[in-house]
């Protein structure tokens, strides 16, 4: 802020949180990226994958709650993925090394 101007400095916050199907909720360092399935542990996958039989998510919405304070909370549910959707993430022919 600078002195005399009349204006007022704003510092905005942004946490980001992804929810799982189960409902368990961690918070995260920064949005996922669009369309990357991401581990249990909210990390994205490398792509293709050696295997479907991993267990991977992928972001169906998205929510933005503006807190108090300067403080923006972007929350991300999650939903799981089945052995037959990650056929099309898996290299080789049919999906299958």
């Amino acid at each position: 802020m600078q002195k005399g101007s009349g204006a007022s400095s704003v510092m905005t916050l942004y946490e980001y949180y992804l929810i799982f199907p189960d409902g368990e909720c961690r918070e995260i360092s920064g949005p996922p990226c669009e369309r990357s399935l991401l581990d249990m542990d909210g990390h994205p996958l490398r792509v293709p994958l050696s295997s479907n039989r991993v267990i991977a998510y992928r972001v169906a919405g998205k929510r933005t709650v503006a807190g108090g304070r300067g403080v923006v909370g972007i929350w991300y549910t999650l939903e799981q993925l089945d052995a037959l959707e990650l056929l099309e993430y898996v290299s080789g022919p049919l999906g299958q090394r």
